[in-house]
């Protein structure tokens, strides 16, 4: 049996990663990032969320998972919710949404959002 050997090629040119924007909410490579400040405003510690893309108006309607109103109406996937660094940012993978409407942009961008003051439901426009 063979060792296996790790190469390295120092003479290969890395691309730059993108960087995280300093907004409240975003789409960074295919992941919805959410502000820890909004996040906790929004879902608290909560480890799922509901979430639904109304393609009609360009926007995605995130819900917590005890908001049955909100499930009866939409029918929506639920989703995990992740710790994406020690600010306590979230993340929330969009992937699903992506693979069902290609229309969409993967670009990394700022996306301008809504919280609802009377129910935790979060609005957020795609571009």
């Amino acid at each position: 049996m063979k060792a296996m050997e790790r190469t390295f090629d120092f003479n290969r040119v890395v691309p730059l990663q993108d960087k995280m924007l300093d907004t409240p909410v975003q789409l960074f490579n295919q992941h919805l990032i959410i502000h820890a400040d909004l996040a906790l405003q929004f879902c608290g510690e909560n480890r799922q969320v509901f979430a639904v893309f109304l393609k009609q108006r360009g926007k995605m309607l995130l819900a917590t998972t005890d908001n049955v109103t909100f499930k009866a109406t939409y029918k929506p996937l639920m989703l995990f919710v992740k710790q994406k660094n020690s600010r306590g940012d979230k993340s929330i993978s969009l992937q699903e949404f992506f693979a069902d409407s290609p229309e969409l942009s993967h670009e990394n961008t700022q996306l301008g959002f809504h919280l609802s003051e009377t129910e935790p439901i979060l609005e957020i426009s795609l571009p």
